[in-house]
């Protein structure tokens, strides 16, 4: 039987490798992290008029609260008992002192996420120069959970590797 694939036929996508795999891995749903970091990089990309400032305040608050959020989601879901980091924590145990250190990062991000949120909120007049402080302050911010997530990518990479054989066990 020969199959036909029009260009609007859905691709096929990955599908989770176990039960508890990372949200990016599910179809459907878009990791807290990788929203957060979504929404900052459109918040420090927002294209500024002098003419139009209130307009970018208004949008620049609501993106960078959409990243408040979702690093708050983010913080709730590492803390569960079937998360990801949970799941290395117990099977694991090697890797304790690394999952300590990723959650031990989670209060200074959720801080970050908040007082840039707030100061975005309660500045009342932006010009050019409070605007390309509060989008460095974003980049800052999305550079952050970058990092952390790298971390978190790494560390799954870790406690897999052993299961399949690597060098890592």
């Amino acid at each position: 039987m020969v199959t036909t694939t029009y260009p609007a036929t859905p691709k096929p996508t990955r599908r989770p490798m176990r039960c508890g795999a990372p949200h990016h891995l599910v179809r459907g749903t878009r990791e807290p992290l990788a929203a957060a970091r979504g929404s900052l990089h459109a918040a420090a990309r927002l294209p500024f008029a002098t003419s139009q400032a209130a307009v970018w305040r208004s949008r620049f608050a609501h993106h960078v609260e959409t990243a408040r959020d979702a690093v708050r989601e983010h913080v709730i879901s590492s803390n569960r008992a079937d998360s990801v980091l949970s799941a290395i924590e117990r099977e694991e145990p090697r890797l304790r002192a690394v999952v300590e250190k990723q959650r031990g990062e989670h209060a200074e991000l959720v801080r970050q996420a908040k007082s840039l949120s707030e100061e975005a909120a309660s500045t009342p007049d932006v010009d050019i120069w409070r605007m390309i402080d509060l989008g460095e302050k974003a980049i800052l911010l999305e550079m952050a959970l970058a990092r952390h997530h790298n971390r978190l990518v790494r560390l799954v990479y870790e406690s897999t590797n052993r299961e399949l054989g690597g060098e890592a066990g």
